[in-house]
This record gives structure tokens, C-alpha cells and sequence, in this order.
């Protein structure tokens, strides 16, 4: 009896191993600067999204041992025989040279002999810059956005159910059916009369004990100061930037008090490990880009965002717009005039006055001891203990010119943007809502 159990056990994990698996392949990327875990993990995210989005398994390829030609192009198609799991698929692969599609099944009827073209001008810059990781994100969210676009505009490749009697006689084409992927965020097409959650975590950054002490902040935060503080998390957000997806986030979901829709959205995608702060009506004004935003880049908002302290991050985040908002409303704003003062700047500042203290102490020192010095004279002419008429002849040391040639010293660093950690500003815009907006993020 006990041998017929273990023989059923072990026909059950056979089995078992060959069900397909929902996430992507170990070799749907291949790079030469080997990615790291996360980054892998990211990447994958990327993959299913195309997959389950459009039935097309997409495969990118760096191999800088390849110059381009046949052996490049026979390299890439057993690759991709080697890798792909269904008749549908594609890959695209980067040699030291030359770039290079092959397509198969439906990947055939979505795209044209051009877009390779096209997605190789989203990759250029990471790819010329040696940013191999970049260039397989910038890869996938051109795809996802071509794909897209070829979908909604192209009827003969829309996939839906039969039409109703209505649409057959008209012959207006059916949409596909829209795909939810898990780890997306939903944005409603419209702008919702009623306010959503101000808290959504899809990316599950959270436990849920932490989930629910923070929602109960933000709605705390949010109704004591008549201003909406909203955090989302996603592990992708498709081909949006992080800007228009922050704002369309905030907008869309109904969040702003009074007529400038008052609030901010921090939003974090594990896709590409992006931050982005959206801040709407008085939020332009409380959460300044030139303040606000410079100081969550280096603050605990991205510090712990790199560790993985997400509930730690999100505190912090939502304690300091209280105090920014809170000032702002009481007093004026905090700017680089009106410092915010929390702990890390009061010790910056207690440094700073013992580091002058010390300065001005070493500079009395020094003209004391340069006064005392200054009783006692040497004598530096031998004229006086001269005897007779030795005479010595003049001589001179004259510099007559220079030329002196400056020059900045470009190094790559300089010229080449960094992978984490840098911030930048949205600037003031106007989200496709039409509403109002400022802010600013990064990577972490």
C-alpha cells in the first residue's frame, strides 16, 4: 500500500511539472551585462504583460559577440525555436552592429517589416549608452504601446465576439475584450463622482496589518486638512509614463478637495522601479517642485524604497506632506528660505554652526598668534655686519607672461545618466483631463 501511495505522489508532481507556467520562461531576456534578480523580475512583469495582453510571447537578445549577418540572424532564430513555448511569438535581438525581428503566428499579423525601426529608435539611447537593462524596458513598453495602437485602429485585427445585429449591419468593428493583468492599476475612462481608495497597493508591497494602518493615515491626514494624500503601487503601469499615470490616477478616481482639486499622488511601479509625486491645486503651492520634490529624492521616501521598507517609506512620505500642507496653510510654504526642519536637518544644522564655530576660532587663534610673533623682528639684510666695501652686483628674475588655457573635463559619468536614485521635475502641466499639475520623481 505504502508503494502505490509514493508511485501515486510521483505521477501527481510529474504531472504537475508539466502544466504550463504562468510566469515567463527563464530565457525570455538575454543580455550580455547579466541583470540582476530584480531587474529580472521586472523584466518578467514585462513579458506576461505582452503575453496575456496580445497572445504573443516576446523575446529580447544582446549579443555584442555577433557583428550582424546570416550567423547573427541564424543565432536569433534558434533562440527563439530554443526559448518559445506557443506559435506565436517573436524576437528581437541587438548584435554589436546591427539589430534584427523575426515574428511568428499572430506576432506576423501585428506587426510590419517598419516597426523594427521604430522599436529600435525607443532603444537607441540606452542601447548607444551600454544600458542593456533600460534598453529591454524601453523595448517592451514600445511594443506594448505599438501593439496597442495597431489593435484600436486596425479592424481586420480586432479579436471579439460575434457582433450584435446592430453592429453587423454597420459594420463597425468590435473592440477586444479588455485584459486585466494582475499587478496592474485600472484607470476609469472617465472621472469618477466618488472618491476612490486613498490607498492601492497592487504591486502587495504590504502586509495587510501595515496596509491598514496606513489607509487609516492617509484618510486621517486627508480629511484634517481638506487635501487628498493618495499612495498606489503598481507593478506595471503599461505605456504611460510615470507622470501621466500619477496624474491620470488622481484625477480619474474622483480625489481633490474644492475647485483645484487640493491633493497628491505618490505613485512607486516595480516595473521599471520608478517614483513619481503628482501634486494637484494647493499641492502645486505646498509640495513645491523646487523644494519638496529636491528633498524626497535623498530623504527616507527613496531610502527605504531601495531597501525594501516600503510601510516605512510610505510613512515617511505621508508624515512629511502633513507637516508641509499643515504649514503651508498656517504660515508660508516651505522653500529653500523657510527650510523644512526635521531631525536630518536640525543635525545638518547643528554641524554647520559647530563646523563655523570652529572656523572662526581657528581664525582668532591665528591673529593672536600672528600679533605675539610680530614683537620680535628678523633681520634680513647682511649689510649691517658687512666689513669694508664689498660690493655685490644686482640681478633680476622678471616673469614676462602666461598663457593659461582652461578646459572642462567631460567624463562618463557626466555624460550618461545614472540607473537610480536621480530625481527630476515635471514641471507645471496640464494632465489629459485637462486639469492642473506639478511634481516630480525618479528611480530608486
Amino acid at each position: 500500500m505504502k508503494r502505490i501511495l509514493i508511485l501515486l505522489l510521483s505521477l501527481l508532481l510529474l504531472a504537475a511539472s508539466a502544466l504550463p507556467c504562468a510566469a515567463a520562461p527563464a530565457g525570455f531576456v538575454r543580455l550580455d551585462n547579466a541583470p540582476t534578480e530584480d531587474e529580472t523580475a521586472s523584466l518578467g512583469v514585462w513579458f506576461d504583460l505582452i503575453l496575456q495582453s496580445y497572445g504573443v510571447e516576446a523575446y529580447f537578445l544582446i549579443n555584442y559577440d555577433y557583428e550582424g549577418g546570416e550567423p547573427f540572424k541564424a543565432y536569433a532564430k534558434d533562440y527563439l525555436n530554443e526559448h518559445q513555448t506557443g506559435d506565436d511569438a517573436l524576437v528581437f535581438a541587438v548584435s554589436s552592429t546591427t539589430y534584427y525581428m523575426n515574428t511568428r503566428g499572430r506576432a506576423s499579423d501585428l506587426l510590419l517589416d517598419g516597426d523594427m525601426d521604430q522599436l529600435y529608435d525607443a532603444i537607441r539611447a540606452a542601447d548607444e549608452k551600454g544600458e542593456q537593462y533600460n534598453a529591454a524596458v524601453q523595448f517592451y513598453k514600445a511594443l506594448d504601446k505599438l501593439l496597442k495602437w495597431r489593435l484600436a485602429n486596425v479592424p481586420s485585427l480586432t479579436t471579439a465576439a460575434a457582433p450584435d445585429a446592430s453592429q453587423a449591419s454597420t459594420g463597425t468593428p468590435v473592440p477586444p475584450e479588455r485584459v486585466v493583468i494582475p499587478g496592474s492599476v485600472e484607470i476609469p475612462d472617465e472621472i469618477s463622482p466618488v472618491r476612490g481608495n486613498r490607498l492601492v497597493d497592487e504591486a502587495d508591497l504590504l502586509t495587510p496589518e501595515a496596509e491598514t494602518a496606513l489607509r487609516e493615515k492617509l484618510d486621517r491626514i486627508s480629511e484634517a486638512l481638506q487635501f487628498d494624500v493618495v499612495i498606489v503601487t503598481a507593478k506595471h503601469i503599461g505605456s504611460r509614463t510615470p507622470m501621466e499615470f500619477a496624474d491620470d490616477y488622481f484625477d480619474y478616481n474622483g480625489f481633490g478637495y474644492g475647485p483645484g482639486y487640493d491633493g497628491v499622488c505618490l505613485l512607486v511601479s516595480m516595473a521599471e522601479r520608478d517614483w513619481w509625486i503628482s501634486t494637484s491645486g494647493f499641492g502645486e503651492t505646498a509640495l513645491s517642485d523646487d523644494y519638496f520634490i529636491d528633498i524626497m529624492d535623498p530623504s527616507d521616501l527613496t531610502y527605504y524604497l531601495k531597501k525594501g521598507e516600503y510601510d516605512r517609506s510610505f510613512n515617511y512620505f505621508a508624515d512629511t506632506v502633513n507637516d508641509f500642507v499643515l504649514e503651508a496653510k498656517v504660515g508660508e510654504p516651505f522653500s529653500r528660505s523657510h527650510r523644512y526642519q526635521d531631525w536630518k536637518n536640525k543635525v545638518i544644522g547643528v554641524c554647520i554652526s559647530l563646523a563655523l564655530g570652529l572656523i572662526v576660532a581657528a581664525i582668532v587663534t591665528y591673529y593672536k598668534k600672528e600679533t605675539y610673533v610680530s614683537a620680535v623682528h628678523e633681520k634680513r639684510e647682511a649689510g649691517g655686519y658687512m666689513v669694508g666695501s664689498v660690493r655685490f652686483g644686482e640681478c633680476y628674475d622678471r616673469y614676462l607672461y602666461s598663457s593659461v588655457h582652461k578646459s572642462r573635463r567631460v567624463t562618463e559619468s557626466s555624460s550618461s545618466s545614472s540607473s537610480g536614485g536621480s530625481s527630476s521635475s515635471g514641471g507645471h502641466h496640464t494632465s489629459s483631463s485637462g486639469r492642473s499639475h506639478g511634481g516630480g520623481g525618479g528611480k530608486f
